[in-house]
């Protein structure tokens, strides 16, 4: 008897050719499974996909998409006992990167494996995130990608670039309930994760499962500091640098002062003012690679 399976592939994520013919090689690739497919439309895809995942008991999910696919399905898979593997189509796809899946090959062979465990969830003002979310630079790159009209990493490079001249401080309130504090910061990531879709290794000595999350404070000043800055992330060196500041909490109240742009796991959010973080009740089991 065949295991059922719904693949839920978002076809106006990243800039993958020929994704519909990837989606039919993985899907000849897993005799033993029944797969549905099921597309996103970007209207109502998470009340629609609730009602798809109760007609069955499936017992595996596929994503076709990037972390805010991922994102979307997790928050529809609520009370459903099941595994998730992600399928990385989308332009930003850290929680695979941070999860050693970096193409659809590394997803079949994290399902081959069988290697799987629960990781947290993180809730952000009661929506749910699985890999990280920021303010500032990051979250305004995110911003201005999704306003524009171009998709894929060189659209996102340029935007870099573009940001790179604009940047400023923004001020933040970090209570983490014994202390609060005022701290200036270009950036401020609160990470379940360790990696970006692009590789650099934002939090080193994070873990997805150890019911605590890292926020992390990045203010470099000036082209040296930049510079110093970008090596960290590559080399996964932060520990040190004078302008970043870490630390892990289980929950956290952030005030953003100067209305920093702010995403969760690759959405931007509006009017987030006030920002309330902790490690959820439930967590999501999902396949890996290890590394």
């Amino acid at each position: 008897m065949k295991h059922s399976a719904l693949f839920v592939v978002n076809p106006f994520s990243g800039d993958l050719p020929h994704k519909d013919e990837i989606v039919r090689s993985i899907c000849d690739q897993l005799p033993s499974y029944d797969i549905r497919i099921w597309k996103t439309t970007g209207e109502q895809d998470k009340e629609k996909l609730s009602k798809v995942l109760g007609e069955v008991s499936w017992e595996l999910i596929l994503v076709g998409g990037g972390d805010g696919t991922i994102k979307m399905v997790a928050e529809a898979m609520e009370g459903k006992d099941c595994c998730l593997v992600p399928v990385p189509f989308g332009s930003a796809n850290g929680l695979a990167t941070c999860l050693g899946i970096e193409s659809w090959e590394d997803s079949l062979k994290s399902l081959a494996s069988g290697t799987r465990k629960p990781m947290d969830l993180l809730e952000v003002n009661g929506q749910v995130c699985l890999h990280l979310c920021d303010f500032g630079f990051n979250a305004d790159l995110i911003r201005k990608f999704e306003e524009g009209h171009e998709r894929g990493m060189p659209a996102y490079l340029k935007n870099s670039l573009a940001s790179f001249f604009e940047l400023k401080p923004y001020r933040f309130e970090v209570n983490t309930g014994a202390k609060k504090e005022w701290v200036s910061a270009k950036m401020l990531v609160i990470a379940n994760g360790t990696k970006y879709g692009t590789g650099a290794t934002i939090n080193p000595h994070g873990r997805m499962d150890d019911g605590l999350f890292e926020i992390i404070a990045l203010n470099p000043e000036g082209m040296q500091e930049w510079v110093e800055l970008t090596y960290g992330l590559v080399k996964k060196e932060l520990d040190g640098l004078d302008f970043v500041q870490t630390w892990s909490r289980s929950s956290v109240r952030l005030l953003n002062a100067d209305d920093a742009p702010f995403h969760i796991d690759g959405e931007p959010v509006a009017g987030a003012e006030s920002v309330e973080i902790r490690i959820g009740k439930r967590k999501i089991c999902l396949y890996y690679l290890d590394s």
